[in-house]
């Protein structure tokens, strides 16, 4: 873990309910990824323990969710900014929450006034991030959220993973219901599919599950357009040709490169 979170843990002490350290942190530090956000659950005052970390560091703090009582709170540290999300335990207790998450990989815990190195992981989702398999929490984990189909297309190619077949089932099950998500979820979901370094690989991914054609029902008449000459391809894969392209100039000319 970074020193961040040790410093967390410092800080946090004396908070008088267990505090833990969930979803795609537990799953990126085991994957040795920088880590740039945390998501912290805790049995009640997620917005109160926002605050007192933002405080506690100097940070910002706002109400992210009043309703679901989650709070964000951004401290800067020597990596650059942090977000830090807490959220009030979904359910009775933790098994609940973990159980209404969406894939194994990100419903693996620590305890964050604990063991920094002992994962409660009730759902085998280490098991699967070592098999590279992308499986559903529950059998109601993406009917429950339509976007989470998108997510699992994204996540599919970012990690390296594989669908088990009972989700893969679910993911194009839920294609129908995408169309009464907020657009404003869906946007985020498909900005952050486009972000990725192999984003054309997702999008291809995506449209075989047929997400693609409830979002962006532009695509659909692309299949199977011919091209003038001296193109070669049809309208869709001289679309994924382009993106592809532009994706490797943004990458050449990205302001991170020395």
């Amino acid at each position: 873990w970074p020193d961040v979170i040790y410093e967390l843990q410092a800080q946090l002490a004396g908070w008088p309910h267990p505090v833990y350290i969930v979803g795609g942190a537990v799953r990126d530090a085991m994957l040795h990824r920088p880590l740039k956000d945390v998501d912290l659950a805790t049995p009640i005052a997620g917005i109160k323990l926002a605050r007192q970390i933002a405080n506690q560091f100097d940070g910002d703090f706002f109400p992210l969710d009043p309703e679901r009582d989650v709070g964000r709170a951004l401290i800067d540290t020597p990596e650059g900014r942090l977000l830090v999300d807490v959220a009030r335990l979904r359910g009775a207790d933790l098994l609940a929450d973990l159980t209404d998450r969406d894939f194994t990989v990100n419903a693996m815990v620590v305890d964050l006034k604990g063991d920094l190195n002992l994962v409660i992981d009730p759902l085998d989702g280490e098991r699967d991030l070592v098999r590279k398999v992308l499986r559903r929490c529950s059998p109601t984990a993406i009917a429950s959220d339509p976007v989470r189909a998108l997510r699992a297309a994204r996540q599919s190619v970012q990690f390296g993973l594989r669908f088990d077949p009972e989700t893969q089932s679910d993911v194009r099950s839920a294609g129908a219901q995408l169309g009464a998500c907020s657009p404003e979820r869906l946007r985020d979901e498909l900005i952050k599919l486009l972000s990725l370094p192999r984003s054309v690989a997702a999008l291809r991914i995506t449209d075989r599950l047929g997400l693609l054609d409830v979002i962006l029902p532009e695509i659909a008449p692309l299949h199977g357009l011919p091209q003038s000459a001296p193109h070669q391809r049809d309208g869709w894969e001289h679309t994924l040709a382009v993106i592809e392209h532009l994706t490797a100039l943004m990458a050449a000319f990205s302001y991170t490169r020395t």
